[in-house]
């Protein structure tokens, strides 16, 4: 059980840090030939990136969290149904974004803060980033299908796949071209573009005998999937969602000086973030497999086997991050003023990750049972008690409270998910006790 556990959750930890690499090899490209400016611009747009990559995230996990259900509970025409229909969705996903967000992008710049360099920066990336909008989505979406399917090997060799062509095209575009910006950007969606087509091309060989009038959405399925893929979409839009509040609050106390500053940290922390994520989300298939198949001791275990594993890689990503605090921001080019902030920044929220480990493996438990109402209320409530909190510390602390607000959410949320663990628990043995 364990070794057919790890083969699955492994490659899913893999995945999630080159997907967040993603963001480090832009960051560390134009650190280098662009500055602070540049650096500041990605940061700030990136909540749009993040967005593109949200919705295919929820899609796709919402609906091969219930293909694995499916499959758990041998409904093999069900595990089909959800399959097409994640597909579609997809799809139309990729037209609504694509329309809604090339008129909308220089506007949303400005509204998330950014002014003069920084703003011409982040627009010439992130309008690179919204014409790839198709590959942002795909290659986020179809990554948890082949989870469940048991590929996660694939799914991680396609990532790989992705990101060493983005960091070979960055050299080229930035370094030898001298494409700035927009070369940044279409690095980063050509890296997203194969990892999508290797995926299409792997879908298309290994599901070639599923019925194409399977491919139409079906509303049942559709609203299963969108009912559950709130949650994952939510986790992985609500750290970018806080990142946003964060550079508010940097602009309005610390100006471009700790904007930039915090870019490095938040390279830093996504990355790490998605890697806890990723032990979370890789333990989903095992969990909602046994869930399906009624296996609760089962279940449990690997619960807490993956609370282990994240705890564990917590710890040493705190110690990493704090006596590391000085090598971060010389990799990605940091003047002397911005990397002695960007140390201090990061002992401050190396505290919070043992928090973040116990929350993602957490919400990724309730959304493999479909306790969708308790996930609502972790995702959710992240960026909302944030705003509070940077509204209210830094009236007292200044820059300092901005810093600050961080790790106390994700501690204070850390509290509230494991006490939402113990009732979700609770409810499970009496649901299989009726069984």
């Amino acid at each position: 059980m364990i070794g057919s556990y790890l083969r699955t959750m492994l490659p899913a930890v893999l995945a999630f840090a080159f997907s967040g690499v993603y963001a480090i090899v832009d960051g560390f490209f134009v650190g280098q030939y662009i500055g602070d400016s540049g650096l500041a611009g990605i940061n700030i747009a990136y909540p749009m990136t993040a967005l593109l990559q949200a919705v295919g995230t929820g899609i796709g996990m919402g609906g091969s969290i219930h293909m694995s259900i499916s499959l758990g509970r041998g409904e093999d025409n069900q595990h089909q149904r959800f399959l097409g229909t994640t597909i579609s969705m997809l799809l139309i996903a990729t037209i609504v974004l694509l329309l809604i967000l090339w008129p909308l992008h220089p506007h949303l710049l400005r509204l998330f803060g950014a002014t003069g360099s920084v703003y011409d920066c982040g627009l010439d990336y992130i309008r690179m980033i919204i014409l790839g909008t198709a590959f942002q989505v795909f290659s986020t979406g179809l990554a948890p299908v082949f989870r469940n399917l048991n590929r996660s090997l694939f799914a991680m060799c396609a990532m790989m796949a992705g990101f060493i062509t983005n960091i070979i095209l960055d050299a080229v575009m930035i370094n030898v071209l001298g494409l700035g910006m927009t070369g940044a950007g279409l690095a980063t969606i050509i890296g997203q573009g194969v990892t999508a087509t290797l995926c299409v091309i792997m879908l298309i060989v290994t599901e070639r005998d599923m019925p194409r009038k399977l491919l139409i959405p079906d509303g049942w399925a559709a609203s299963r999937i969108i009912t559950t893929g709130i949650s994952p979409f939510g986790l992985t839009m609500s750290p970018n969602l806080v990142i946003m509040l964060v550079n508010l609050g940097a602009v309005q106390y610390g100006g471009e000086l700790a904007v930039a500053s915090y870019a490095v940290v938040s390279y830093v922390a996504v990355v790490i973030q998605l890697i806890l994520q990723g032990v979370g989300d890789g333990s989903q298939p095992t969990m909602s497999l046994y869930f399906g198949e009624n296996r609760v001791k089962d279940l449990h275990f690997i619960c807490k086997l993956a609370y282990g594993i994240a705890l564990g890689l917590s710890v040493g990503f705190s110690l990493l991050t704090v006596f590391g605090r000085a090598w971060f921001p010389a990799v990605f080019g940091s003047s002397p003023a911005a990397a002695s902030m960007v140390g201090h920044i990061l002992c401050i929220i190396a505290i919070g990750y043992p928090a973040i480990a116990i929350v993602r493996v957490t919400i990724a438990y309730f959304y493999s049972i479909n306790f969708d109402r308790f996930a609502y209320v972790m995702v959710y409530g992240e960026p909302i008690v944030m705003a509070i909190l940077l509204f209210v510390l830094p009236r007292f602390l200044d820059l300092e409270g901005v810093w600050i607000a961080t790790p106390t959410v994700q501690i204070l949320m850390a509290v509230i998910a494991l006490f939402f663990c113990h009732l979700a628990r609770k409810k499970i043995h009496a649901q299989s006790n009726k069984t």
